[in-house]
């Protein structure tokens, strides 16, 4: 598992990208990285890119994912896009994650496209 995080201070955006396999430990390794440097910017926008990741995840624990940002730090202010691979035999996860995560009011949209996602982060729209 591997991951890096930047920020794009012109957007106001945190990008992340994740690569390999990511059980539940890893998941909140970076997770308190990710969180803790949006908070250390002041920046409640996070692009999170999916793609070269495989996550090893079981139900219960997607659905404590919530519950895992609410300790990150992340409310309903908050905007996280996630790039993800529709044709992934994981993208089932990832809609059962954000329709989790709204029960939570938590601001979440997946997309196929990195502009689009930017875009999403940058208008003045809600999350799905």
């Amino acid at each position: 598992m591997d991951w890096s995080i930047d920020y794009l201070k012109n957007e106001g955006i945190v990008i992340t990208k994740l690569s390999g396999k990511m059980d539940w430990e890893e998941h909140k390794k970076w997770g308190e990285e990710a969180y803790s440097f949006a908070h250390k910017h002041n920046c409640k926008k996070m692009l999170i890119d999916f793609r070269d990741m495989v996550p090893d995840f079981t139900i219960l624990q997607i659905d404590d994912l919530p519950k895992l940002l609410e300790e990150f730090g992340v409310d309903p202010g908050f905007k996280i896009a996630g790039l993800y691979d529709k044709s992934s035999p994981h993208a089932s996860e990832f809609t059962f994650f954000r329709n989790t995560a709204s029960l939570s009011s938590i601001n979440v949209r997946y997309f196929d496209d990195k502009d689009q996602a930017i875009a999403w982060l940058k208008s003045g729209e809600p999350g799905e």
